[in-house]
C-alpha cells in the first residue's frame, strides 16, 4: 500500500535570518544573528556566523565584544515580520503541492506521491526556485519514501552545496553506508536524551543506531523509538496532515525588559499578552472557557516567587474585553505591591471550535474593567536591533524617492 510514497520536507535555511535579508540586504554575505526576547542569546545563525564559531543559545552580552570586531549583522527577533513571512512561504508552497502538513514556522512536510517519478526533480527545483522569488526565502528539499528518510535527505540537501538545495532518496547511491557518517541527533525525533543512551551503547551514528536490534530499541526509546528505526530502512509509519491537529491549549507569555514593581504595569502586560493569546485563537477559529495566569520573579536575581491561578470563564469565548474584566480580579489578588515582577503569562485551555458554544443559564453580569494604559511601558522587552515589520504595518513600509 506504501511502496510508492513519495514524502518531502521543504525547509527554511537559516529562516530568521533570511527574513531579515529580505528587507535588509546590507547583511547578505555577512555574518549575521538573530537574538532571543530581550536581547538575550542567539537563536539564529547565517552561515558566515556558524563558520565564525558562534553557537546557538549563546548570550549576547558575552560575545558582543566579538560580534563587533567581526561586523556583525544582529537583529533582535521579530515575530510579526517572521510570522507573516512564514505564511507566504506555505502559501507559495501550496501553489505546486496538494498535500502539505505546515510542521513548523520555516518547514513542511509534502505528500508528492501523485508526481509521476520522472516528473519529481523538476517539481522540486520548480518549488524551490518559485519560493526564492516569490518571497525571497531560500529553501532545501528532501523527499524519501518517509518523513524521517525526508528529514535526512533534507538535512544532507543542506550539507551539500552539489545538491543545489535538492535531495532525494532515490538519487543516493550509497545511503547505507553513508548513514555511518551522520550523528545520531540529526534523525527526526531522536532528541538529546534519546542520543545520550544511544551513546552508552556505544550508538553515535544513523548507521549504528540501525543495526541494533528491535528489543533494544524498544528498551531505550519505546515505541516512537521503534518507528524512527523502521522508517531510517524504508518503512511508513507517519502520515502527512492536511489538517493540522487540534491544539490543546494556547499560550502567551514573555519575560519583561526589566523588574517591574507596579500593578499597572503588570496589568498591561498581561493584557497585551491576552490580546495576542486571543489573535492565536482567531486565527485557528477556536474559542476557550479556561485560563490559568501567571506571574514570577527574577530566578537570576535569587527572586524566585511564582503565583498562578485558574479561572473559568462563564461561557467559551475569545471576547477580549470580557476575558480581562474576568482575568483581571485574579491578577490583581495574586500580585504583591511589594514583590518585583520579571515575568507574567496566559495560558488558555479547554479549547472548542467556533460552532461548539456552551454557556449557562444562571450567570452573573460581569464588571466590566477597562483596559490599562501606561505611557511608560517598563514591561517591553529589549529590542535594541529591531527591524521594522515590513509586512503587517503600513508605516514600516519601506518607502521609495525618485
Amino acid at each position: 500500500m506504501f511502496m510508492n510514497m513519495k514524502i518531502g520536507i521543504i525547509d527554511c535555511n537559516n529562516f530568521y535570518v533570511s527574513c531579515e535579508r529580505v528587507f535588509n540586504p546590507i547583511s547578505i554575505g555577512k555574518p549575521t544573528i538573530v537574538l532571543s526576547n530581550n536581547d538575550g542569546c542567539v537563536i539564529a545563525r547565517s552561515q558566515e556566523a556558524k563558520d565564525l564559531g558562534i553557537k546557538m543559545g549563546e548570550p549576547y552580552f558575552l560575545r558582543k565584544d566579538f560580534l563587533d570586531q567581526n561586523n556583525f549583522c544582529v537583529y533582535s527577533s521579530n515575530y510579526n515580520l517572521y510570522g507573516d513571512m512564514s505564511d507566504r512561504v506555505m502559501t507559495a508552497i501550496k501553489k505546486y503541492a496538494n498535500e502539505v502538513e505546515v510542521y513548523s514556522i520555516d518547514e513542511c512536510f509534502v505528500d508528492f506521491s501523485n508526481i509521476p517519478d520522472e516528473d519529481l526533480d523538476d517539481r522540486l527545483h520548480l518549488i524551490r526556485n518559485e519560493v526564492k522569488r516569490l518571497t525571497g526565502i531560500p529553501v532545501s528539499i528532501g523527499v524519501g519514501p518517509n518523513k524521517t528518510l525526508a528529514k535526512l535527505t533534507s538535512y544532507m540537501a543542506k550539507k551539500q552545496q552539489t545538491y543545489n538545495g535538492v535531495c532525494s532518496y532515490w538519487s543516493l547511491t550509497d545511503l547505507r553506508n553513508s548513514l555511518f557518517s551522520v550523528a545520531i541527533d540529526e534523525v527526526w525525533g531522536i532528541g538529546r536524551n534519546w542520543a545520550k543512551r544511544l551513546e552508552r551503547i556505544g550508538v553515535t551514528t544513523v548507521g549504528q543506531f540501525v543495526e541494533q536490534s528491535d528489543t533494544i530499541v524498544r528498551s531505550l526509546m519505546n515505541v516512537n523509538g521503534l518507528k524512527a528505526k523502521m522508517e531510517l530502512l524504508g518503512g511508513y509509519c507517519y502520515h502527512v496532515r492536511k489538517i493540522p491537529k487540534a491544539k490543546r491549549s494556547v499560550a502567551s507569555t514573555r519575560s519583561f525588559g526589566q523588574d517591574i514593581d507596579s500593578f499597572d504595569q503588570v496589568a498591561e502586560a498581561m493584557y497585551s499578552y491576552i490580546e495576542r493569546g486571543i489573535k492565536k485563537l482567531r486565527d485557528n477559529e477556536i474559542s476557550t472557557n479556561k485560563a490559568t495566569i501567571f506571574v514570577c520573579g527574577n530566578r537570576h536575581k535569587g527572586d524566585g516567587h511564582y503565583s498562578s491561578r485558574q479561572i473559568s470563564f462563564q461561557k467559551q469565548t475569545r471576547d477580549k474585553e470580557s476575558i480581562w474584566s474576568q482575568v483581571y480580579p485574579h491578577l490583581r489578588s495574586i500580585c504583591i505591591d511589594s514583590r518585583k515582577y520579571k515575568k507574567c503569562g496566559i495560558v488558555f485551555s479547554n479549547l472548542m471550535p467556533d460552532s461548539i458554544e456552551q454557556g449557562t443559564l444562571f450567570s452573573p453580569v460581569i464588571e466590566v474593567i477597562q483596559a490599562p494604559v501606561n505611557k511608560k511601558q517598563d514591561w517591553k522587552m529589549k529590542q535594541e536591533h529591531i527591524s521594522q515589520r515590513f509586512t503587517t504595518v503600513w508605516n514600516d513600509i519601506p518607502t521609495v524617492t525618485i
